[in-house]
């Protein structure tokens, strides 16, 4: 302290601002279980940490879906199980996006592993659900000659879903190039 009464900050302790989290920057968007559908007009609503984490997130009516985790390794199966590029595996040895059955699922618990995924419309609507039951429907169509992707993004500790369009025609393949997806072909991941 200083006769002036001002305390001076001491050598070698610089103030280290605490770091933001990077859901605090994000845009105010309705919780899931909110809105009971999206649309083109409505097409964003994002989970909560709790429903992020928490058991497995199961969509429906999907005709194929793609993933990505964080080091940029990608990946794609159809509901028929043909796949595509190289598996995330959880620790437990299961798939982090894959099919049960006809729905295809994402498992939460090791989401710090997704970076992002797109669930690709069948034929009719894509449902989306979580372990508490909340819910929320997609029409397939989001316009005339259009079918609806849904995007999967983490952001920090929450997902966010978003409801987009593609034309109706395109395949996989085009969808995936669209989205920013390249399937890395024969990488083999040593744990």
């Amino acid at each position: 302290m200083h006769d002036d009464g001002l305390t001076l900050p001491r050598p070698g302790r610089a103030h280290v601002p605490a770091p933001v989290p990077p859901e605090s920057r994000l845009y105010p968007a309705p919780a899931f279980g909110t809105r009971p559908e999206l649309s083109a007009r409505d097409a964003v609503v994002r989970l909560n940490p709790r429903q992020s984490a928490i058991g497995s997130l199961f969509v429906t009516g999907t005709r194929g879906t793609a993933w990505e985790d964080p080091s940029r390794i990608t990946g794609a199966q159809s509901v028929h199980r043909e796949q595509i590029g190289t598996v995330v595996q959880t620790p437990g040895g299961r798939p982090l996006v894959g099919y049960v059955n006809r729905d295809a699922v994402v498992v939460l618990r090791h989401m710090r592993q997704l970076r992002r995924a797109l669930f690709i419309a069948g034929a009719g609507p894509l449902t989306v659900q979580t372990f508490d039951g909340a819910a929320a429907a997609i029409a397939g169509s989001l316009g005339e000659g259009r079918r609806t992707v849904l995007t999967l993004q983490r952001i920090g500790s929450i997902l966010e879903l978003r409801a987009e369009s593609v034309p109706a025609e395109w395949d996989d393949g085009q969808i995936w190039r669209e989205f920013g997806f390249t399937m890395t072909i024969g990488f083999v991941r040593r744990r």
